[in-house]
């Protein structure tokens, strides 16, 4: 539930949304921590009801709700009507300490979500999931190219002097995109996690992810950020990869054997476990 709500709300709100009478140099750290942890309980209260809610009435999966419950701690609404206290809860300066712990959380549930991967199921599906995800990136690049000339007329929608070959690839990529934390929350939640049906889904939806993001860096670096965007999400993707799968296994078999050995996880073991977390 966290980590969905909390990366929900850390996009959700407008670090150029009303004006804040506080700047960062006027917080101290403890104006920080009380922040950041007043701003947890009321997110993860919010999304427990709006879940709870969703799956009652709507029989809508929790993580669901959990992303309503962003929208609605956001400027959309919490801020729309209550400016002034949606401010004093979340004020500017401690957006980027909500980012990051959104992006801690995010992390450790994929983490998690990796440790329940079956990998035979995984082999035995390989080709499956690459024709359910190349239909994936097909299909809404199709929708891309039959879109965008409309969409170019439409005022204000891209930045002017857009290339019809940019936009395509932008709109493509962006349809294409997969809200991958939020597939695999739902996937878990149905009780699909080490099944075939939920490991085809898992792949084909990160194939698609991997794909999108590396045409958006291809977009940015034509819109004028520079090749080296381009070349460090790929070949920086490509080579992390490589470098896990062919040494990953060798670096940590010494970890698995201490577990085996000791009956449990020591808290050594899980030290590097997480170092190695933060590191990746």
């Amino acid at each position: 539930m966290l980590e969905s709500a909390i990366d929900t709300l850390s996009k959700v709100l407008d670090p150029n949304g009303p004006a804040q009478a506080a700047t960062a140099n006027s917080f101290t750290p403890t104006d920080f921590s009380v922040h950041f942890f007043l701003q947890l309980a009321i997110i993860m209260l919010t999304c427990r009801i709006v879940g709870k809610l969703g799956q009652k009435y709507l029989g809508q999966p929790q993580v669901v709700g959990e992303m309503i419950a962003g929208v609605i701690l956001g400027p959309s609404l919490f801020g729309y009507f209550f400016a002034d206290a949606q401010a004093a809860v979340f004020p500017g300066p401690t957006k980027n300490v909500l980012y990051s712990g959104a992006q801690l959380g995010v992390g450790l549930y994929m983490f998690l979500v990796g440790t329940t991967l079956q990998l035979d199921h995984f082999k035995s599906k390989a080709k499956s999931a690459i024709s359910v995800s190349l239909a994936g990136i097909v299909v809404p690049f199709l929708i891309a190219i039959w879109l965008t000339p409309w969409l170019l007329t439409v005022p204000g929608l891209f930045t002017p002097g857009i290339s019809q070959s940019s936009a395509t690839l932008f709109m493509g990529a962006c349809i294409a995109l997969t809200a991958f934390p939020m597939l695999a929350r739902i996937i878990n939640e149905r009780g699909l996690a080490k099944t075939s049906l939920g490991t085809l889904s898992l792949a084909a939806g990160a194939f698609d992810d991997a794909v999108s993001w590396c045409v958006l860096a291809v977009v940015l670096a034509t819109f004028g950020a520079g090749p080296g965007v381009a070349v460090l999400a790929i070949g920086g993707g490509l080579l992390y990869a490589t470098f896990i799968i062919l040494f990953g296994r060798k670096i940590f078999a010494p970890l698995g054997r201490m577990v085996e050995r000791e009956g449990e996880m020591s808290m050594t073991v899980l030290g590097i476990t997480i170092a190695a977390f933060c590191l990746s």
